[in-house]
């Protein structure tokens, strides 16, 4: 992600914020570029076509007001190709306040319920938020888990600990 996309994310949960209007905002923005497919990006990433063309598109297309202004300022901007990567910064910015933490799960084989319950309880009671477990099925694993979140890896798979003894021997 880029930081000029987060950038503009910060400035519309801000916006959105003070309104008081989170989750309409974020569904009205979340509906737009659910919408928006490649002619409609071509058509609103063009040089030629005038900004108020552009923006009577928009005008038509969305109703939320705060998220209409937006996308204004990104077409003012010559920002709309960070469209996609300012959604993506704004999910992330709503879960941080909502103390949500996104986790990928690798493993061999789909995890059972209680298994996935245990992992989101010790990672809910360690980090102290709450946990959305995604369980990724890696057929390279040959066991064990590798956990992704917040940027960090915890890798505790056979594949590394084999990978770690090779690395170790070849010294």
């Amino acid at each position: 992600m880029s930081y000029v996309a987060s950038q503009y994310a910060e400035a519309l949960f801000s916006m959105a914020l003070d309104e008081n209007s989170i989750t309409q905002t974020l569904d009205s923005f979340q509906q737009f570029t659910n919408v928006i497919d490649a002619d409609m990006t071509k058509f609103l990433n063009h040089p030629k076509i005038t900004k108020n063309d552009k923006k009577k598109i928009v005008e038509t297309t969305v109703t939320n007001h705060l998220v209409k202004h937006f996308i204004f300022v990104l077409i003012d901007n010559h920002r709309m190709d960070l469209l996609s990567d300012v959604l993506l910064e704004l999910h992330k910015i709503i879960d941080n306040q909502n103390r949500v933490m996104k986790v990928q799960v690798f493993s061999k084989a789909i995890l059972s319920e209680e298994q996935q319950k245990q992992l989101i309880q010790n990672l809910s009671k360690k980090h102290n938020r709450e946990i959305e477990l995604e369980n990724i099925v890696d057929t390279t694993i040959v066991g064990g888990l590798r956990i992704e979140y917040d940027g960090m890896i915890l890798d505790d798979t056979i594949n590394n600990y084999l990978h770690s003894l090779q690395a170790n021997l070849m010294k």
